[in-house]
């Protein structure tokens, strides 16, 4: 099958690129057909590299054990070794940006010990990489911040057939007894699905866990019945997604298995969260109302049911008029930014600062999607202006102007002093290295 009919296959089933809430109702008619007969390739080529399985056969083995420069050492030599570079000249440098990484307080913080120690853990397909930028606003406010890598990811996509759900709790779990082993004080922050293992984490072993943050938090996607039949697809198609690959911190394939997994880390939450009842765990959510991928109204709804501890608070960014008098403990905030030409935050967007080298406002990489959800006209249009305007999906840029998929939050700053704020309420302390709010 040709490879955008590939790529429908996936987007359509994840509705997590597209933004296209129009096909929403034909995916029961013409998705699932799809899927089950069309969505494999054909004849006798021999697969590509990324398509074929080489690392992370032991994901316990990679784990965190004793410390954490360790972890950080043991993993780098796996994606050394298997690890398919997006520019063979750049394989090191990329290798040094995808793998795990720790990063100690700001030098401005006065006190010699950390404040605490804040886990990060990244979103489905995703590397260490898109952790950065939060690493720096915890080490700004004082704590040491640890960006794991999941098992299956930062090598080739085919890797995470050699994983499952389990693999990744695990890591998380470990992960949080190394940082309570050496702090009183333990965050675990996370992006989409990262943010769903981070709340499962928080629920299984609320003793190592003093506050949990999820940003873009995938507690529920959009197309939630379409992707639970994952499980069984990939019985016999091992592959949703086989398109190129467009940025070195993120698989462009995705194997079946990644979905049913991702599924099942739901499940696990939701028959935990049922049957623990309210969370007792500091608990802050930052989403976007432009959100694409998840279901932010059932989020809300989650939020409102499973907070029990009064310093919780759930974020909300929207660009069209909402009803903001669901939940006394959630903040609405604008999504849009003229001065950096922002008309919305799409769910790649929320943790992301304008200033990222590479998902910024001037970064390396822009993201312009692809037929059939765009036109080649857009497309192109996206690749050769020397600007553009960042939004979700049916979010039209200005006439005239070219527009692409937004890659940050230009409130970044802001959320910066909003998460400070949290971990103030939560710890009692006050950071003086917190920016402040423009």
């Amino acid at each position: 099958m040709p490879a955008v009919g590939m790529r429908y296959c996936h987007k359509a089933m994840m509705l997590d690129l597209s933004g296209m809430a129009s096909f929403r109702r034909k995916l029961l008619a013409i998705v699932l057909p799809v899927l089950l007969l069309g969505c494999s390739s054909t004849g006798h080529t021999p697969p590509r590299p990324e398509l074929v399985l080489s690392g992370w056969r032991d994901p316990s083995a990679l784990a965190p054990g004793a410390d954490f420069e360790t972890y950080i050492r043991v993993v780098s030599q796996e994606l050394r070794k298997h690890r398919l570079p997006f520019v063979a000249s750049m394989a090191d440098a990329e290798l040094g940006k995808v793998a795990p990484f720790r990063q100690l307080p700001d030098r401005g913080c006065k006190a010699d010990v950390p404040r605490g120690i804040a886990i990060l853990i990244h979103g489905l397909s995703d590397t260490a990489f898109a952790m950065r930028d939060l690493a720096a606003t915890f080490s700004k406010q004082c704590f040491e911040a640890r960006a794991l890598l999941l098992p299956g990811h930062g090598t080739r996509p085919a890797d995470l057939m050699a994983v499952d759900h389990r693999d990744w709790l695990s890591h998380v779990g470990a992960a949080l007894k190394q940082a309570r082993s050496d702090s009183s004080f333990v965050v675990v922050a996370g992006f989409s699905l990262g943010a769903a293992l981070a709340l499962t984490a928080a629920v299984q072993s609320p003793g190592d866990v003093d506050a949990v943050i999820g940003l873009s938090p995938a507690y529920r996607i959009r197309s939630n019945f379409l992707a639970r039949q994952a499980r069984w697809i990939g019985v016999f198609r091992p592959w949703l997604d086989l398109g190129p690959r467009e940025d070195f911190a993120r698989y462009g394939a995705m194997p079946t298995r990644g979905i049913a997994s991702t599924m099942a880390v739901f499940g696990t939450l939701e028959a935990r969260m049922r049957r623990q009842g309210p969370l007792r765990t500091p608990w802050l959510v930052v989403q976007s109302e432009d959100d694409e991928v998840v279901d932010v109204t059932w989020n809300r709804q989650f939020f409102e049911a499973h907070a029990g501890d009064a310093r919780s608070l759930l974020l909300n960014y929207h660009s069209m008029p909402v009803d903001k008098s669901f939940g006394e403990r959630s903040v609405w905030l604008p999504a849009a930014e003229p001065a950096l030409r922002v008309v919305g935050i799409s769910h790649l967007a929320v943790h992301i600062s304008p200033e990222n080298p590479h998902y910024g406002e001037s970064g390396t990489y822009r993201n312009c999607g692809s037929p059939p959800f765009r036109t080649e006209e857009q497309v192109r249009a996206c690749k050769q202006a020397q600007r553009v305007w960042y939004g979700v999906g049916g979010q039209s840029p200005p006439a005239g102007e070219a527009g692409a998929r937004a890659t940050f939050n230009p409130h970044y700053r802001d959320l910066e002093s909003r998460i400070g704020e949290f971990l103030g309420r939560v710890d009692g302390q006050d950071n003086s290295q917190a920016p402040s709010r423009r």
